[in-house]
This record gives C-alpha cells, sequence and structure tokens, in this order.
C-alpha cells in the first residue's frame, strides 16, 4: 500500500501514514481493531471452560471434608455386648459391698468416684459402669517416705496394665479411663496403708456388658 509522510509540528520525525486515510481516521481504525481482539479474547475465554474464583470455590474440599475422623465406640464391633450408647442415669439396685471386699474382676453396678467406701458389685453380663481390674499391697515398708503421687502412678500403673484385656482397650479406645487408687498423701502413707485398686471404666460412662479383664 502506497504512503505519506508527514512531519508533525514540532519539526520531529515524519510519521508514516497509510496513504488514502488522515490522522483521525488512522487513529479510529487502530481502536476498532483493539476492540474486536478484546472480544474474540473474551469469547475464547468462555468457549474453552477456563475455570473462574467461583469454580474454585465449588470444588474446594468443604470443612466436613478436612475434619480429622474420630472413633465412635458405639460404631465398633461388639463382641462383648456392648450397649449401644451411654446411660444418661445410672441407679444401684443392689447394696454396696465395702471396697476391701470387693475382688479382681467384680463389675461395680455404679461408679461415681474411686474414693467411695464401696460399690454396688453385680456379674459382668449385666450392664455395669466400671470394673475392678485387680488390686494389692504395695511392697514399700510401713515407715518409708512417702515417694510422691508421679512415682506412685508410674508404680501401680505398671501393676495394673497386664490385667487388662486389650481387644476391649482397642474397641473403646481414648474413651477407656483407669483410675488408680491408693494412699496418695503424705498422712495416708504414714498409717502404713499400702492397698491398691485398679478401676476401669469408660470417661463416656457407657454401661457394659462382658468383662475387660484379660483372659476372660
Amino acid at each position: 500500500m502506497p504512503v505519506r509522510r508527514s512531519r508533525d509540528r514540532s519539526g520531529g520525525p515524519e510519521e508514516t501514514i497509510p496513504a488514502g486515510l488522515s490522522r483521525r481516521g488512522w487513529l479510529l481504525l487502530v481502536a476498532i481493531t483493539a476492540g474486536i481482539g478484546v472480544v474474540l479474547l473474551v469469547v475464547g475465554v468462555v468457549a474453552t471452560g477456563i475455570p473462574g474464583s467461583g469454580a474454585r470455590a465449588a470444588t474446594s474440599p468443604t470443612p466436613a471434608a478436612l475434619a480429622p475422623h474420630t472413633f465412635d465406640p458405639r460404631s465398633a464391633p461388639t463382641p462383648l455386648g456392648l450397649p449401644p450408647r451411654p446411660t444418661t442415669t445410672h441407679v444401684a439396685t443392689v447394696p454396696a459391698v465395702p471396697v476391701a471386699s470387693i475382688s479382681r474382676g467384680d463389675c461395680l453396678q455404679t461408679y461415681d468416684s474411686k474414693w467411695a467406701d464401696g460399690y454396688p458389685v453385680i456379674d459382668c453380663s449385666q450392664q455395669h459402669i466400671a470394673q475392678l481390674l485387680t488390686k494389692g499391697e504395695l511392697p514399700q515398708p510401713a515407715g518409708s517416705a512417702f515417694p510422691g503421687t508421679a512415682a506412685l502412678d508410674s508404680q501401680i500403673s505398671d501393676l495394673c496394665e497386664p490385667f487388662l484385656n486389650w481387644h476391649w482397650v482397642a474397641i473403646w479406645g481414648e474413651d477407656v479411663q483407669l483410675d488408680l487408687r491408693y494412699p496418695d498423701t503424705d498422712a495416708t502413707w504414714a498409717t502404713g496403708d499400702r492397698s491398691y485398686y485398679c478401676i476401669v471404666y469408660t470417661f463416656s460412662r457407657h454401661e457394659l456388658t462382658g468383662s475387660a479383664l484379660a483372659g476372660e
């Protein structure tokens, strides 16, 4: 296409302009061409389906999908006859037995505190809240210095754990609680009492059936 050159009024270099178009016409043509290019780009984006921010939000994991899985004992297998839900009220229907008279493996119908004077003992095939895993006498002689609760917790835990049915523990997981009852102050230790008791139950206070004792 033939072109003509023109010099701007400031005496600067000449501009090359297509012949037959004025400066205004040329600028108008450039603007129209650019506009058409923008329109075609937008149409291309829509046609190819490039996701925008809304699409990313729709495919993002929901909070529920990110929540860690929690173990629910009620959904686990129940070889020991576990009940379907926690019981909100616990009422003893048999007389309480003094703590010193309770035997290893006895099941306690109700259990509110490890410091109770006695508990209602029932057959483990019936619904109960806790079980006495074992009991015994600590080897420290009378007159020995009080070793402190941390040392006694560790010592008695080692004495108790062999009596746990670990299959039962696996079913209940972190819901399992083990109470250790022993002379835990200088004053009670000084009396010479060395008896200890290991009582297992669930934090959710489920009514249980069957035994948590190893070998049963």
